[in-house]
C-alpha cells in the first residue's frame, strides 16, 4: 500500500463528528500517547516486543490523524512526504541539518 492509498482508505473510517478541529486536536493527543509510552518504557523497561507492538498501534493512530488533517486541507500525504524529503536534502546540501527554525 502506498501512502496515498492509506490516506484514502483511512478516511473511509472517519465519523461525521470527527471534524477538522477534532482531527487537529487529537493529533496532539495521540502524539502524547506515543511520548507517554516511551516514557514508561524508559522508566519501567520491559519486553521490547510488547513495547514495539504498542508503539506501532499508537503510531498508527498518529498517522491516521495526520492523514485526516492533510485531507481537511486538501493535501496528499505523498506530497507532504516528498516536500519533507526535498527540504531535508536541501538542508543537507547546505550543511543546515543541525540548528533550529523551519527556514534554515
Amino acid at each position: 500500500m502506498n501512502i496515498d492509498e492509506y490516506q484514502s482508505s483511512a478516511m473511509t473510517f472517519r465519523l461525521h463528528t470527527a471534524d477538522g478541529l477534532y482531527a487537529l486536536l487529537n493529533l496532539v493527543a495521540e502524539a502524547g500517547e506515543v511520548a507517554g509510552l516511551a516514557a514508561k518504557r524508559r522508566r519501567d523497561g520491559g519486553d521490547i516486543a510488547e513495547y514495539q507492538k504498542a508503539l506501532a498501534k499508537e503510531l498508527g493512530d498518529v498517522l491516521w490523524m495526520v492523514a485526516a488533517v492533510a485531507s481537511d486541507n486538501k493535501m496528499s500525504l505523498s506530497s507532504i512526504c516528498q516536500d519533507n524529503i526535498d527540504k531535508l536534502v536541501s538542508r543537507k546540501q547546505r550543511d543546515k541539518i543541525q540548528g533550529s527554525g523551519d527556514n534554515r
